[in-house]
């Protein structure tokens, strides 16, 4: 009998509006269609959180449901329909072995749809625990990658952008230079991530393409290029 291999699970969480020409969704094909040439045995899984049917909110309806699971009330219909939908996003991305997002950065933040699938999967016991010495995360030997698109430029200036952004807050220096601490997004993911105990994080970002318009084609090129790369090894 043949031995049966674990399958390597790739979760693409997809972030973004359906429209066409969007640099984020590109990259994110790019990547896609090169790491299965990498990895042909991996799993590769699309969780389209723009989907028709949306996230699964946590509202009204949700906080009632999960009271009444508490105490082993009886759910009406809708409450049982949304907790299962629920446990099946939840288990989807605990049993997941890499992640890889993929969405544009709206007003130095994550879309809202992004924003409620981290809500989502923020659950105490399944992705971490409380301590008496803090949070830990639980899921352990995990990867993330985060693809991210955006008009302007935060991330090409380094560290060195981040102290001159620091020194001109400091002593209040006008300037329209942006650095990686206004990406707060970008910030927030990486630690929800670290959150779970997931510290392999890795990114992509296409950035400046709206700012430098003229460079739009080369800026696309350079982060498919980067994407192509990354899924050799991701």
């Amino acid at each position: 009998m043949k031995e049966v291999l674990n399958m390597t699970k790739v979760l693409i969480i997809q972030a973004h509006a359906h429209v066409e020409g969007s640099l984020s969704l590109e990259v994110g094909k790019k990547f896609i269609q090169a790491y299965q040439k990498a990895h042909p045995n991996d799993q590769i899984i699309i969780r389209d959180l723009y989907a028709k049917d949306g996230v699964p909110p946590l509202n009204d309806v949700t906080m009632k449901a999960w009271q009444k699971q508490k105490f082993d009330e009886q759910l009406t219909q809708e409450e049982a329909d949304l907790l299962s939908r629920h446990e099946e996003w939840l288990t989807e991305f605990m049993t997941a072995d890499k992640y890889v997002f993929i969405n544009p950065m709206y007003n130095h933040f994550l879309p809202a749809e992004l924003k409620q699938y981290l809500d989502l999967t923020a659950v105490a016991h399944k992705t971490f625990k409380y301590t008496d010495k803090g949070s830990v995360g639980l899921l352990k030997n995990k990867k993330m990658l985060h693809i991210q698109a955006a008009g302007s430029e935060y991330h090409t200036s380094g560290k060195w952008g981040i102290v001159k952004f620091l020194f001109r807050k400091l002593f209040r220096i006008p300037s329209k230079e942006s650095c990686a601490l206004m990406d707060i997004g970008s910030l927030y993911l990486s630690n929800m991530m670290k959150f779970y105990g997931i510290k392999d994080v890795d990114a992509i970002y296409i950035e400046g393409a709206d700012a430098k318009h003229n460079q739009r084609a080369s800026i696309l090129n350079q982060a498919l290029k980067e994407a192509e790369n990354k899924a050799q090894t991701f």
